[in-house]
């Protein structure tokens, strides 16, 4: 990271590969480990019966590491009316705390959850520490030009994964609402379907139903630096994933969130602005939906300029707990 005045050599590992002798090894052999972003702490991805979670790491291979280990910017992510995770998980995630300079999680929520696991005397442990794409303009504030003035159109970018736990019964009514909305809208703003992965399009069929005009965008297979370009540029991006959330507002774009999963609302809720999400259980969610929308759109410069002064508070947070981890890492003999 260009705030680190240090040279350091980072060797990329993926997470999901089963923590064995010979990546303990090579652990070892450095001077710490940094494990994260992501929403790591679900159960089905990367199922396991080593540690319970998407790092495959025993708690006996974690206790041969020797060097300073950060969790930064990671995510509980359990569904709504998911089953817990198998009791190694507490035992692992105990441990794992106990070894750990910290535990960074990306939003208060996913702090509270995981202090569900831990005993009082570790609470301490736990950090908040924002998901880095909530500050991308000011990361990458010399290569990409973040001030480009918006655009006449909205993004919209669904969720499909685990749709029953997301929607329950209803999911053809949410999305038919999502469809009629968006078909006022588009009288005044053009649309734009933003598709993080290829199920994200099954919400393109509603659109069609209600004839409403759009272009698809697919970002699955980008580069990133075309994903931040893109998110530059709408007057608002309705989103149901939680990148399709964090992303635009790191790049100082309006949002407004379905809430299908609590990690949704839970970003809201850290940067002061609850209401600016429309949770599918709501009885009146269509037309929360379309005055929230409006009420957006009809206050875009206040909205990108609360947006900014957030984002400085979490690349101000961000920093310091950076530097206490390095700290942690050069210290370490």
């Amino acid at each position: 990271w260009k705030v680190i005045d240090d040279k350091i050599k980072w060797k990329n590992q993926l997470v999901y590969p089963t923590v064995d002798l010979k990546l303990i090894k090579e652990i070892n052999e450095s001077k710490g480990l940094i494990i994260g972003g992501g929403g790591l702490f679900l159960k089905d991805t990367n199922a396991n019966n080593h540690s319970g979670w998407q790092w495959p790491c025993s708690t006996e291979m974690l206790s041969r590491i020797d060097v300073p280990i950060a969790l930064f910017a990671v995510g509980y992510n359990r569904f709504r009316g998911q089953e817990d995770f198998e009791p190694v998980f507490k035992e692992n995630i105990i441990a794992f705390a106990e070894k750990s300079v910290y535990l960074g999680l990306r939003n208060q929520g996913s702090i509270n959850a995981i202090k569900s696991y831990l005993p009082n005397e570790l609470h301490g442990k736990l950090y908040f520490q924002p998901c880095m794409t909530t500050y991308l303009s000011k990361i990458y504030k010399d290569q990409i030009n973040f001030n480009k003035p918006k655009e006449n159109f909205i993004a919209i970018n669904a969720a499909f994964d685990r749709s029953h736990l997301r929607f329950g019964e209803n999911i053809g009514g949410i999305l038919t609402s999502i469809a009629k909305v968006l078909k006022v809208l588009s009288k005044t703003h053009n649309i734009k379907v933003y598709s993080h992965m290829i199920t994200d399009e099954a919400v393109v069929p509603f659109l069609q139903s209600y004839e409403v005009k759009y272009e698809l965008i697919r970002l699955s297979d980008q580069h990133p630096k075309k994903i931040i370009e893109e998110y530059i540029k709408p007057k608002l991006v309705i989103g149901m994933r939680g990148h399709a959330q964090m992303i635009p507002f790191g790049c100082g774009t309006p949002i407004l969130s379905i809430v299908s999963h609590n990690k949704m609302q839970w970003f809201l809720d850290d940067i002061g602005k609850p209401e600016w999400g429309i949770d599918v259980l709501n009885s009146n969610f269509e037309d929360e939906l379309k005055l929230k929308a409006t009420e957006s759109l009809s206050n875009i410069s206040e909205r990108i300029n609360y947006i900014e002064k957030k984002q400085e508070e979490l690349y101000s947070l961000s920093l310091k707990n950076i530097n206490e981890g390095i700290t942690a890492i050069r210290n370490h003999t």
